[in-house]
């Protein structure tokens, strides 16, 4: 579904969550354009919660993308989830 989407980080700070220090992580999606060349695509903008040395290892690394990536995906996998799960109760 997103496999394709290129993520990076507009911005993030730290903040307080539960009385411990985390890094909120501003985002972008974004899906590329086709072979066909249609303009038309989805890009998403949002913002997840990493712990403090999830992020600063993965910004070292390189893979902060992969851990945004992630992160959204698992968000998403949960929403549906719960959309089933309420379905079928």
């Amino acid at each position: 579904m997103m496999n394709n989407y290129t993520f990076t980080e507009s911005s993030s700070r730290n903040i307080e969550k539960d009385g411990e220090q985390v890094r909120l992580i501003n985002f972008r999606g974004t899906e590329p354009r086709d072979e066909t060349g249609d303009r038309e695509r989805l890009n998403i903008d949002g913002a997840i919660i990493v712990p403090m040395m999830d992020y600063f290892q993965a910004g070292i690394s390189g893979e902060l993308p992969q851990l945004i990536k992630e992160k959204v995906l698992e968000r998403l996998t949960a929403r549906e989830q719960e959309e089933q799960e309420t379905e079928n109760a």
